[in-house]
């Protein structure tokens, strides 16, 4: 029985490499475990985010090896013999299902892993079983030695496999009794090439400032315009932002190495700034954006608001799209995938990865909120700006009456992480 609660299936529309590492690991840490459904969902969500990775699928076939679907575990195995014939991990575990499933096909890949490696002594020990089931005893013996099925009781090399050779070689399997307890192999693709991203996430150096842009002025900055980072290193390791705040309340934006910003929020551009609807999302999101480069930038407006700076180095951050003037073009972005509420509200949350800096237009300066696997956090909608780290966050009613949050859902928000609000 699975050990974790069931998580929501999730689309991934692009590759997002930190969440792929998660549930990969995740899925790997269960399948040492014995925990091969929680293993099986992992490695599932982890293929949302590389379909062909080989080290998913084959992960993914061990558990459904052990769940017994083995159907399932020989259609993953064979698919990803096609790109790797001579891997003597995948044709071990292709013969073992099929000696598994009582197919009298088995032993042809397991004749390949010997050809391949005349020492596999789990291969031999297989094979040997195989005969043994037939009935043609010497020559399942023969394999049997191969596997150590002659070897002293309590020696060294007196393991698992010996330990089963030896039994099956003194004829206490019997051709009708359950197979033998024979495990699969791990087939470790590491050094190879991994499937590539289609939205790689490529560390960029910033181009210096267009000299061309007056310098901000900001005799009197508010409160918002204060950059606070979420994690990482300090501002100072980063170049200095795109985004300044100027008189008036307006907002610039050095356009120069892209920058990609809200359209309600344009108010006009100084210099060359090439301005070019955003088509990167869809739904709701459907050019919400606007991307800007070129020789110049942009003004952005938004009444009574003031600038927020939040920087990110390598790191994810989900915000609310409508409260941001904009990022640079440096980080990756798409819809976040785990705002599973979001006919609750009018947008989606938007999930960045990367170096760089988050522009938000702020009442005020945001509150930075911890959150713990003990201290959870239950807030409105209306407050959530942005939350980062390994958190889950879930609808928990249309509006708490005793608490007059009102103004949209109530959220619950668990896990490892932080949330900026705004109050």
């Amino acid at each position: 029985m699975s050990s974790r609660a069931s998580e929501p299936s999730r689309s991934a529309p692009f590759f997002d490499h930190g969440l792929f590492l998660l549930h990969l690991n995740r899925g790997k840490e269960d399948l040492r475990k014995g925990l091969y459904d929680d293993a099986r969902r992992e490695f599932e969500e982890a293929r949302r985010f590389r379909a062909t990775d080989p080290e998913v699928l084959s992960n993914l076939a061990l558990a459904m090896f052990h769940m017994g679907h083995l159907e399932e575990a020989e259609r993953i195995t064979r698919g990803l013999l096609v790109s790797h014939a001579d891997s003597v991990p995948l044709l071990f575990n292709l013969g073992l299902i099929l000696f598994k499933a009582g197919r009298p096909e088995a032993r042809e890949p397991l004749e390949r892993v010997l050809s391949l490696a005349p020492g596999h002594r789990k291969a031999h020990l297989t094979v040997g079983l195989i005969l043994q089931r037939e009935g043609r005893l010497d020559q399942a013996n023969r394999h049997f030695t191969a596997a150590g099925s002659d070897r002293k009781v309590e020696v060294d090399g007196d393991d698992t496999i010996t330990r089963t050779a030896r039994a099956a070689a003194s004829n206490r399997t019997a051709p009708d009794a359950p197979a033998p307890t024979v495990k699969p192999e791990t087939f470790g693709d590491a050094s190879g090439p991994r499937e590539p991203a289609t939205q790689p996430i490529v560390p960029r150096v910033e181009p210096p400032r267009d000299s061309s842009l007056p310098p901000p002025v900001a005799p009197h900055p508010p409160p918002a315009s204060r950059a606070v980072p979420p994690a990482g290193p300090a501002p100072s390791a980063l170049p200095a932002p795109a985004f300044a705040s100027r008189s008036g309340g307006l907002v610039a934006a050095d356009a120069k190495g892209g920058i990609v910003v809200r359209r309600a929020a344009l108010t006009g551009r100084t210099g060359v700034a090439e301005l070019v609807a955003d088509d990167t999302m869809g739904g709701s999101l459907a050019r919400f954006f606007v991307r800007a480069t070129g020789s110049g930038g942009v003004l952005l407006l938004e009444p009574k608001k003031g600038l927020h700076l939040v920087h990110l180095r390598n790191e994810f951050l989900s915000v609310d799209p409508s409260r941001l003037y904009g990022f640079d073009a440096t980080l990756t972005y798409r819809e976040d995938p785990a705002f599973e509420f979001r006919r609750q509200i009018a947008l989606p949350f938007v999930k960045l990865y990367g170096t760089g800096t988050v522009a938000f237009s702020t009442a005020g300066e945001p509150a930075r909120l911890e959150v713990t696997p003990e201290t959870p956090l239950t807030l409105s909608s209306r407050s959530l700006l942005a939350y980062g780290g390994d958190v889950a966050v879930d609808l928990v009613e249309d509006a708490d009456p005793l608490a007059d949050l009102g103004g949209g859902p109530v959220l619950s928000v668990s896990g490892s992480g932080f949330v900026l609000i705004e109050v």
